[in-house]
């Protein structure tokens, strides 16, 4: 037990260290030694207790490798869940800065956020249905502070699942009548197809990834809270961006997020 919390002593270090440098480390299992995917839930406890200790606040959750596109892309087999905070959360107030991150990557989402609270082992569709206010489009702004974006599953999860930040659309629908397996994404950059995709990439359905955060955030004694924002993992792979780039991604329902990515 004390050689482990020693290993989750030294990975909470140095990934406090690339977040406040804005400077990719080595492999954690390299520097400091293996932990299992446990454990590393609680390095990324730790690093959003200090956060939340700093002033900031959790506002949602948001889910990685949901969808086969990026699972081949990290060479990750599971789903994993990362913690957002006020402090990742961008819009037309704030500007994207690539200097704020190690490598920006982007990913199309589609958003769920919370009316009433979620929780339980055993959650339907039927569950969600009734605790969510509405959906939105959303991008979420990825970063890995692995150098070469070269991370094992345990060190995704300990480094927040990626999470650098998140840009809401400009609009919420209510669930009623939507589909969201065929809620459409298309992603631009700088004028040109990167690419596109159906809600059903993520899980079969969006919806089936909020049961899942609220399986999985059982398992830490916690549950969804009213007002939270779930961001339901890319439906296409991630795509780098640099300073200069201009990006669009646009919904079949939920609307159009533009924006550029400054020095």
């Amino acid at each position: 037990m004390i050689e482990k919390d020693e290993i989750k002593k030294c990975w909470f270090a140095s990934l406090s260290k690339a977040y406040e440098e804005k400077r990719p480390i080595d492999s954690l299992v390299s520097r400091c030694g293996e932990l299992p995917i446990e454990e590393a839930y609680d390095v990324q406890a730790m690093l959003i207790d200090r956060k939340v200790g700093e002033g900031e606040r959790i506002v949602g959750w948001k889910v990685g490798a949901t969808s086969r596109h990026v699972m081949d892309q990290l060479r990750i087999r599971e789903p994993i869940l990362g913690c957002m905070t006020s402090g990742s959360c961008y819009s037309a107030m704030r500007e994207v800065k690539a200097c704020n991150f190690c490598k920006l990557a982007i990913e199309g989402e589609i958003a769920f956020v919370m009316s009433g609270p979620l929780s339980g082992t055993c959650v339907t569709k039927a569950d969600v249905l009734s605790a969510v206010k509405g959906v939105m489009g959303a991008v979420e702004l990825v970063d890995c502070r692995i150098k070469g974006w070269e991370t094992s599953t345990t060190e995704a999860v300990a480094d927040n699942a990626l999470h650098g930040g998140f840009i809401l659309g400009p609009l919420m629908k209510s669930l009623n009548g939507m589909d969201l397996r065929y809620e459409g994404v298309v992603l631009r950059k700088n004028g040109g197809l990167l690419a596109s995709a159906c809600g059903v990439e993520a899980l079969g359905d969006p919806v089936n990834v909020v049961a899942w955060v609220a399986k999985k955030l059982s398992e830490f004694g916690r549950e969804l809270q009213s007002g939270e924002i779930i961001l339901t993992g890319s439906l296409t792979k991630f795509f780098f961006v640099e300073p200069g780039d201009l990006l669009h991604v646009s919904f079949s329902t939920l609307g159009d997020i533009q924006f550029a990515v400054k020095d």
